[in-house]
């Protein structure tokens, strides 16, 4: 009996560490940002785009095994701070996010203060987070003045003076940051300053009352899809017929749809090209297609690309060592065009003019 048990406790030892030697080493990469309500459109889109990245790597990386975790903040501050510091608990280094500007600052006060961790967004553009040595990196270009340039210059040669702004107060860290930076890459290329910056909480008859009084020659929107169509849609049945220009948050599919005929004619500038036809990117374009059943957006682009620097960059070191190894490295290639970080963890990349014709966004050759 007593050997029984001797031979037993042997096996069972020989099997837990046979297991242990098999199971892999693994690496948990969290991702927090608006996977439903307002701006859900964007966080789904960027959330598609990472899982496409990482199952292409069947997640593994140097034989560690890749966990994702997705949180939802709801673009709701004390959620948000709830779920940073529930990742910092679980000793992840590596998160992906936020979906706003807004958000990503709430992130960021938290995550700074770890220098170990490693903070990489998909879309928050807030000049705010410009030339600062911290954890926070992005592939989406900053607010800068410079940044406008190609827009502004094309649409002072169209003599557009008088521009009307209207940004998203609860994304102001971005929004209201885009229309101020605009506002100074539009004066640097001869244009004035804005005769008025509203914010889209504004009723809409109020809008549109304000619009006609101050007769705008343009009228620049720096909202997310829905609202964007919602107002574009009461403008146009509204008779207010002047020319729309708009940030990227807004050139989705999803504002295509929901602004129908009245998004004729508006105008966009993006580092962004949904008909390239570069082999990288119509491969994406046709794996995204087989595993979702859609069109990948700017947004489903730069989850694929920030996931697949992740992924690099974990190939050349720790999940601690991030920062240290893109600092070191700053090039790499994107679905578009080879991306280049700053060493601030800041991005440059090439911006085109595009107009809304026949219901598609169609590159402006002028």
């Amino acid at each position: 009996m007593k050997k029984i048990l001797i031979i037993l406790f042997v096996l069972i030892f020989l099997i837990l560490f046979a297991v242990k030697l098999n199971k892999k080493e693994e690496v948990k990469i969290g991702f927090v940002g608006a996977l439903t309500e307002k701006y859900s459109v964007l966080g789904n889109a960027m959330r598609n785009g990472i899982l496409l990245a990482f199952e292409e790597n069947k997640y593994i990386v140097n034989d560690k095994k890749i966990e994702l975790l997705f949180k939802d903040d709801k673009n709701d501050k004390e959620l948000n701070k709830l779920i940073i510091n529930n990742y910092i608990n679980q000793d992840i280094k590596i998160v992906i996010g936020n979906v706003t500007s807004s958000m990503s600052k709430i992130s960021m006060s938290i995550i700074n203060k770890h220098e170990d961790m490693f903070m990489i967004s998909a879309a928050s553009a807030s000049n705010e987070f410009t030339g600062i040595d911290d954890q926070f990196f992005r592939v989406h270009v900053a607010n800068n003045a410079q940044r406008f340039d190609s827009f502004t210059k094309y649409i002072l040669k169209q003599d557009f003076k008088k521009v009307y702004g209207i940004f998203d107060p609860q994304n102001k860290t971005y929004t209201k940051d885009y229309i101020d930076n605009f506002e100074k890459s539009f004066i640097s290329n001869g244009g004035g300053n804005f005769i008025k910056k509203t914010p889209s909480s504004l009723d809409l008859d109020s809008l549109v009352l304000d619009i006609k009084s101050v007769k705008p020659d343009l009228i620049l929107f720096c909202v997310n899809s829905i609202d964007a169509a919602r107002i574009v849609q009461y403008l146009r049945i509204n008779k207010i017929n002047t020319q729309l220009a708009s940030s990227e948050w807004a050139m989705t599919n999803t504002f295509l749809e929901n602004s129908g005929r009245h998004s004729e004619n508006i105008i966009f500038n993006i580092d962004y090209n949904q008909n390239a036809k570069n082999k990288k990117f119509l491969d994406f374009v046709q794996n995204y297609k087989d595993k979702y059943n859609d069109n990948p957006s700017m947004f489903a682009s730069k989850g694929y690309e920030l996931s697949k620097i992740i992924i690099q960059l974990l190939e050349e070191g720790k999940e601690t060592e991030l920062k240290k190894n893109l600092l070191e490295k700053r090039e790499f290639e994107g679905l578009q065009d080879t991306i280049v970080f700053d060493e601030y963890g800041d991005v440059i990349r090439n911006f085109i003019n595009f107009r809304v014709k026949n219901g598609e966004f169609v590159i402006i050759n002028e």
